[in-house]
């Protein structure tokens, strides 16, 4: 969110700019942070700001994986950490034009499901809190992230 700040600000004063973000993470995702992600991931898409992600632990981020997606930028794990000066300079240096034509690496498949909040697995099927949009895979009498109670009585 910070970095979005400061690029539209830089923007009003020189609009000829191309920013775009490379967001570096070695911890696992945290389905608290999912709302705030995807908010700046749509924030991201609207000003044309392409997200990169680059992970560099040993599993893979969704929610890198779908800011990269989702605003045209570039998911990169890379499997031998001993050379990732080499994967910045050589993929994230370049701009996403460039990238057109070059040999970039395979892009991996997108897991578009939200996480569970509970449990911070993946969800298919699951319930959306109305006031926060939390996302539950089971039926809860309350909402753990705004603390809402939900009607559970048939209507």
């Amino acid at each position: 969110a910070l970095a979005l700040c400061f690029i539209t600000q830089k923007l009003k004063k020189n609009r000829h700019l191309k920013p775009r973000i490379l967001v570096m993470g070695a911890s696992p995702d945290c389905s608290r942070q999912y709302i705030s992600t995807m908010n700046c991931i749509f924030s991201a898409q609207k000003r044309a700001v392409p997200i990169d992600g680059c992970m560099i632990s040993q599993s893979d981020s969704v929610f890198l994986q779908q800011a990269a997606h989702l605003t045209g930028g570039m998911y990169y794990r890379p499997e031998r950490q001993k050379l990732l000066l080499q994967y910045l300079l050589t993929l994230f240096l370049m701009g996403p034009r460039d990238r057109a034509l070059m040999s970039t690496p395979p892009a991996s498949s997108v897991d578009f499901r939200a996480a569970c909040f509970c449990h911070q697995a993946p969800a298919s099927v699951g319930y959306v809190c109305s006031v926060c949009l939390s996302i539950f895979c089971a039926l809860t009498p309350t909402c753990s992230t705004c603390g809402v109670i939900f009607n559970t009585e048939p209507t």
